[in-house]
């Protein structure tokens, strides 16, 4: 679209409506609501109102996605504190678990037990 099709539609709003109450309306007016008397404002009320209703839809739209957003944020923050507690977890079994460190703890509790001298039979 061009500018001169919005100009055509700017000039034709011109031609049809009058707007010498609004031009002669001061900035008293504006801020007390008597501008809204004005008869082009009673004549759009319904695009006003329309107005209105899109921007309170608009910003409840930008609040709603920014807490989701924020939910977002902080719930991948905790999957990867998980992640990373799951690693330690892992590495101090791991740890634990080792051939050697079992000796140790069998033979520090007193245990008299001795490992297998033949290897595990794989049962298929």
């Amino acid at each position: 679209m061009s500018m001169s099709f919005f100009k055509n539609i700017v000039e034709k709003i011109r031609q049809s409506e009058d707007l010498s109450d609004i031009r002669s309306s001061s900035v008293r007016d504006i801020l007390n609501g008597n501008i809204l008397t004005k008869k082009f404002f009673r004549k759009q009320y319904l695009l006003i109102i329309l107005l209105v209703v899109l921007s309170i839809g608009y910003i409840d739209n930008r609040y709603a996605s920014e807490k989701q957003i924020a939910k977002v944020v902080m719930l991948k923050k905790n999957i990867q504190d998980a992640k990373y507690e799951s690693l330690t977890i892992s590495a101090e079994l791991m740890e634990i678990s080792r051939q050697s460190n079992i000796l140790l703890l069998m033979q520090s509790k007193g245990m008299q037990l001795k490992p297998g001298s033949t290897p595990p039979i794989v049962i298929e």
